[in-house]
C-alpha cells in the first residue's frame, strides 16, 4: 500500500514561456497549464523543474509560477509538484514552509551542491530530508538527477523513503542497474513511497520494475500518447505500454538530442507551432536553436504524432474486437 495514491501516474514538467523581451508571459503559462492538465492521463504538473527552466528563474517568479499553475491545476483537479534548488537546510526548510501557503501538493527537492562535493555520505543525505520533514507539514519529493556524483546510493534511498513526509521519488539516473537495485532493496524493505520513473530512455521498462508512474519532460510533448502508455503500463498492459513508447522513441531522440541543453528550447518550439505558447524564448545563457534545426523539429513532430495516432486507433481497435 502506497502512503499517497495521489502521487501515482504521469506529471508533466511543465515549461516556462517568456515574452520576447525575457520576462514572464503569465498568459501563456496560465494557457499552457491548461492545456497539459486537461490531457487524458495525466496525473499531475510540476513547475520550475530543469525543463521549466528552474534553476534560472528569480525566486520571485518561481513564486509567482507556483500559484498561477497550482489554481489550475487545483482546478483541474490533478496533484500540482513544486521544484525547488535550495543549497542549505534552513533554505530549504523556508522555502517549503512558504510553499504550504501556495497551491502546492508536495515539493520536490533538487539535490543541494553540496551533496556533489566529493565522496558525501549516507548519514549527511539523510538528515538532510529528516530536518526538512520535520519542520514541515508538506509531503516531500525525493529527486534523482541524471548526474552519478549526485547519486542517492539505494541503502541512503530506502532510509529517507522511512520518512512519512517523503511520498514520491523521481528517479532520472539514467542508469537501469541503479534504477533496478534501487527498487529491488525498496520492495524487499516494505516501501510505501512512490517511485516515478524519470527515465524516458526505459520509460515502460521502468513500470515492469516496479515505478508506479512517470515524471518526464518529453511528456510536454504528445502528451495524451504518455498519458495513454502511463493508463497501459498501470492496468499491467506492459506489452501495449512498451509498444506505445516505440511509437514515440523518434520524438525523445530528437528533444533529447545533444546537446541536451536545448532540450527546452526544442519543447518550446513545437509548443509555439501548436499555437500553445506565444514564443520560443529561453534564457540565457541558452540560446536556442537555429532556423534550420526549427524547421525539421516542426516537420519531424507532425509525422511522429501522426505515426504514434494511427498506431493508438488501431490498437484501440484490436482490444475492442
Amino acid at each position: 500500500m502506497l502512503k499517497d495514491k495521489r502521487f501515482c501516474g504521469l506529471f508533466v514538467p511543465h515549461v516556462t514561456p517568456f515574452t520576447e523581451s525575457g520576462a514572464l508571459d503569465v498568459e501563456s503559462l496560465e494557457g499552457l497549464a491548461r492545456y497539459l492538465a486537461s490531457k487524458q492521463g495525466v496525473a499531475g504538473l510540476v513547475s520550475c523543474a530543469r525543463i521549466g527552466e528552474g534553476p534560472i528563474l528569480a525566486a520571485e517568479e518561481k513564486r509567482k509560477i507556483y500559484k498561477i499553475v497550482g489554481e489550475v491545476a487545483r482546478e483541474a483537479g490533478v496533484v500540482h509538484f513544486a521544484a525547488i534548488s535550495p543549497q542549505s537546510t534552513d533554505e530549504a526548510i523556508a522555502i517549503v514552509r512558504d510553499l504550504e501557503t501556495l497551491p502546492v501538493d508536495a515539493a520536490m527537492i533538487f539535490p543541494p551542491l553540496l551533496f556533489a562535493w566529493g565522496k558525501v555520505g549516507g548519514d549527511l543525505k539523510y538528515r538532510f530530508f529528516e530536518d526538512v520533514s520535520q519542520s514541515s507539514n508538506l509531503p516531500l519529493v525525493l529527486f534523482q538527477v541524471p548526474v552519478a556524483s549526485y547519486w542517492y546510493d539505494p541503502e541512503t534511498v530506502c532510509r529517507i523513503a522511512r520518512l512519512d513526509k517523503v511520498v514520491a521519488y523521481k528517479e532520472a539516473s539514467f542508469n537501469i542497474d541503479l534504477f533496478t537495485q534501487t527498487l529491488r532493496q525498496l520492495k524487499s524493505q516494505g516501501s510505501t513511497m512512490t517511485v516515478l520513473t524519470g527515465n524516458d530512455r526505459f520509460v515502460a521498462e521502468s513500470y515492469v520494475l516496479g515505478a508506479k508512474g512517470a515524471l518526464i519532460g518529453v511528456s510536454n510533448l504528445a502528451t495524451e500518447k504518455w498519458g495513454a502508455m502511463d493508463q497501459a503500463a498501470q492496468t499491467g498492459n506492459y506489452e501495449m505500454a512498451t509498444a506505445l513508447q516505440e511509437e514515440l522513441r523518434e520524438l525523445k531522440e530528437i528533444i533529447f538530442a545533444e546537446p541536451i541543453v536545448d532540450a527546452v528550447a526544442r519543447i518550446k518550439v513545437i509548443l509555439r507551432h501548436q499555437g500553445i505558447i506565444k514564443t520560443a524564448t529561453v534564457r540565457r545563457p541558452q540560446l536556442g536553436v537555429t532556423a534550420k534545426e526549427e524547421k525539421r523539429l516542426i516537420a519531424s513532430y507532425g509525422r511522429i504524432i501522426e505515426k504514434a495516432s494511427v498506431f493508438v486507433k488501431e490498437a484501440t481497435i484490436r482490444e475492442i474486437v
